[in-house]
């Protein structure tokens, strides 16, 4: 006969039999003597309808006809359960699976009870002193049991009743010694609490000290209902103590009409008449299942706190290039004029596309625009980028290359913000790629874009003065902006360069491929590495990039004008819309074009619209038929183009242009003495001009005036010459005279100088 059960097998009815009374272990059969030996299960037992508790007397083993159990189970009224035991579970396992050091020292307690049970039985289940048991049905054929159970008792000063009770739960919890441990956590009935018939916990020193009668308020269910309406007034603007005032007001307090006021009061029973503080918060939180940090927070930013799923982020994905998260913030700086370190800057909006897979940064935009749909392109648009070694050396830094290779994902995940508009949408029909919107205050969802905010405001941010560490200032801090000093083409060279730090140099070996690990020779698991790595065994799933296209899609359109040596920026500096100077564009391909002679022919400009990135001045991209044409800025003003963004230098032109209004009172002034002197000095000639012609006793004619020309230019070089010679042979006078006195008059009224020019002309006429 082939037997269907085996040693410490639990067997149970099928539906409709009751062959069994109720889940029963097999402890050991003999087919010579056609015997079964079964023992109960602890059980559930109901004892008015409603609570449940676990039945802790275990009725005795007892024996069965083998071959009737047998015929059982072949009928199918009885089957073999499959139920994996955790009693045999090591004490070790036990202790490492503690959350708490108390939790830990209840387990230790737990042991000790457990082992000294085992030690009352150890004798009648174990072969001598060794820790081998006895086969199960020799101990329970042995005729001498009773005897053995008797002197285990009185050695160890137990009753004979507690050591048959260990032997049943030890051979009914799979001849195991932890179905021995205490049955502790299943005291009362589970989720009710205990009638209290006084206070619970630590007495007050009040009643220790006989100043009040009682020793505490214990708590009716009543009570403890009103605790739990009361607990539910905890929210922004009612911390957790003044809704427990709140609810001793209503419930606890006697309300009495002030004759004075006509006012209802409530006056608060003795301390000892009603709960505490600790009761409210207790039985509040336990009976609305809430704490007071999860109302506070909210559904979901406490789920986002408490909640585990037992994954990472890189389990979304296989490749890379299947997903980035995107995401803005501000970061944290106040920064300082280029021209003016006096001047300040509010901090910045910084927008990043990070690779999933690696988490690898590969886009980025910093600037003073705020996060809008067009910004967000415009970081997609970079991250596409195959030049970004060039515009990392705008900012002085040499970046190696590959660093920020240029990539399209799949997938951008991002929060309810700036992908989710038209013109993003637009974008993903276009190019091809998606945009998953995670649902509102879900940062979780994208917690790697999350977590790098984080890590670049520690390790960059709020290591640049200026920086409001992410809060702001309270009464009596130091003001941030306070201590800006640093400029923007200072603070973009810090950043790239920590960007280049976290994608080349920083190891991720637990985001490297086993076979890259195990490679020989060894590579550094660097991000790039594994990224380079990755793309040669074709895991590069990114989409491919059509990148002039996308330039005409994302770049924002700015207003120019077409003049005949170039394009100019056209902005509003002061309300003004007018062409920007020094930001004049051009190169052969927009000679080509034949614009610029049509301006220069026509002699009117043309107005129309760029592709530019605002942050980078040194290029503009102009449509045409043909398609985009770049154009570059002048090679002459290179700091304008490589450490300004457009938004700065209009602030630059409107300070001057404020300057030069304020200034306009002084430069009126100087054109108005300007003129005026030179008015009078015009006077001043023609009243000389009018004396010299009354003298003379007849007017000039017009062949007067044009005749002898050189002549009256040699004379008047001879008189100056004869001036200097006449200065350098006078006595040196006080600074106070004028240089005239030294030409003293005759008494016909001339001058020596006159006098002199007056005898050459008469030598010059004898000849």
């Amino acid at each position: 006969m082939i037997i269907p059960f085996k040693p410490n097998d639990i067997i149970a009815n099928t539906p409709l039999s009751k062959a069994l009374p109720g889940n029963t272990r097999v402890l050991a059969f003999d087919e010579l003597i056609n015997k079964l030996w079964l023992i109960g299960l602890p059980a559930f037992k109901t004892a008015d309808g409603k609570s449940r508790h676990i039945q802790d007397y275990l009725k005795g083993p007892y024996d069965v006809p083998l071959d009737e159990y047998c015929d059982l189970k072949d009928e199918g009224l009885i089957y073999v359960l499959n139920i994996q035991s955790a009693q045999a579970m090591p004490d070790s396992a036990r202790l490492l699976a503690a959350t708490s050091d108390r939790e830990r020292e209840s387990i230790k307690r737990d042991f000790w009870y457990r082992d000294r049970r085992y030690t009352g039985i150890k004798a009648i289940v174990c072969l001598g002193d060794t820790a081998a048991l006895k086969p199960t049905h020799e101990v329970l054929m042995d005729r001498t049991l009773p005897k053995q159970v008797n002197e285990q008792a009185t050695a160890h000063g137990l009753s004979v009743k507690a050591i048959y009770h260990y032997l049943h739960l030890f051979w009914a919890g799979g001849s195991h010694k932890n179905a021995l441990s205490t049955r502790f956590t299943y005291c009362g009935n589970p989720g009710e609490a205990k009638p209290q018939r006084c206070h619970l916990g630590r007495k007050p020193n009040l009643f220790h000290d006989g100043l009040i009668p009682t020793d505490g308020y214990p708590l009716t269910d009543d009570c403890k209902e009103k605790l739990k309406w009361g607990f539910r007034l905890v929210k922004h603007g009612t911390p957790e103590h003044d809704a427990y005032l709140m609810t001793m007001a209503v419930h606890w307090a006697e309300h009495v009409v002030d004759p004075s006021t006509g006012e209802i009061k409530a006056e608060l029973f003795e301390t000892y008449l009603r709960p505490t503080f600790e009761q409210f918060s207790r039985w509040g939180e336990l009976l609305n299942g809430t704490t007071v940090t999860a109302i506070l927070l909210g559904p979901k930013r406490n789920r986002q706190r408490t909640e585990a799923k037992g994954g990472s982020e890189q389990d979304q994905v296989a490749g890379i290039g299947q997903m980035a998260g995107f995401d803005a913030t501000s970061d944290d700086v106040y920064l300082t004029r280029l021209n003016s370190r006096i001047k300040r800057l509010p901090p910045m909006t910084r927008m990043i596309l990070k690779e999933v897979r690696l988490g690898l940064i590969y886009g980025l935009y910093c600037g003073w625009e705020p996060p809008s749909p067009a910004t967000a392109l415009q970081t997609i648009l970079h991250g596409a980028s195959p030049d970004k070694a060039a515009w990392a050396a705008r900012f002085g830094v040499e970046m190696p290359e590959g660093a920020m290779p240029a990539m399209l994902a799949r997938t951008h995940i991002a929060d309810n913000g700036e992908l989710k508009a038209e013109k993003a949408t637009e974008a993903e029909q276009q190019f091809g790629f998606g945009i998953d919107v995670t649902p509102t205050d879900s940062g979780d969802r994208k917690g790697g874009v999350e977590s790098q905010h984080r890590s670049d405001h520690a390790q960059v941010d709020h290591k640049v003065p200026g920086s409001t560490f992410g809060h702001r200032p309270k009464r009596g801090d130091v003001l941030p902006v306070t201590q800006a000093l640093w400029n923007y083409y200072e603070y973009m060279r810090e950043l790239i360069l920590h960007i280049i730090w976290h994608n080349t140099i920083e190891e991720v070996p637990e985001l490297a491929p086993d076979d890259m690990l195990l490679a020989v020779p060894p590579i550094p698991p660097t991000r790039i590495n594994i990224f380079n790595w990755l793309t040669q065994r074709g895991m590069n799933k990114s989409l491919p990039i059509n990148y002039d296209a996308m330039k005409a899609f994302c770049l924002p359109d700015v207003d120019a004008v077409i003049r005949k040596n170039g394009i100019y920026i056209e902005a509003k500096v002061n309300r003004t819309k007018q062409a920007l100077p020094r930001l004049r564009y051009t190169s052969d391909e927009l000679v080509k074009t034949g614009l610029m002679s049509q301006v220069k022919r026509t002699g009117s400009p043309i107005h129309t619209r760029i592709k530019m990135d605002t942050s980078d001045l040194s290029r503009v991209w102009l449509p045409t038929k043909a398609g985009l044409i770049e154009v570059f800025h002048s090679a002459r003003d290179t700091t304008i183009n490589t450490k300004l963004t457009l938004t700065e230098w209009i602030a630059i032109l409107e300070d001057r242009g404020t300057r030069r209004s304020l200034m306009q009172g002084q430069i009126d002034q100087h054109d108005v003495n300007t003129l005026v002197r030179r008015q009078t000095v015009t006077d001043n000639a023609k009243a000389d001009l009018q004396a010299e012609i009354k003298h003379r006793g007849k007017g000039l004619t017009k062949a007067e005036v044009k005749r002898g020309l050189l002549v009256n230019r040699s004379d008047e070089i001879e008189y100056l010459q004869a001036q200097e010679r006449m200065l350098a042979q006078a006595p040196e006078q006080p600074p106070s005279q004028s240089s005239e006195e030294f030409l003293e008059e005759d008494d016909s009224g001339l001058s020596a100088a006159e006098l002199l020019m007056e005898s050459i002309h008469q030598k010059k006429a004898a000849t």
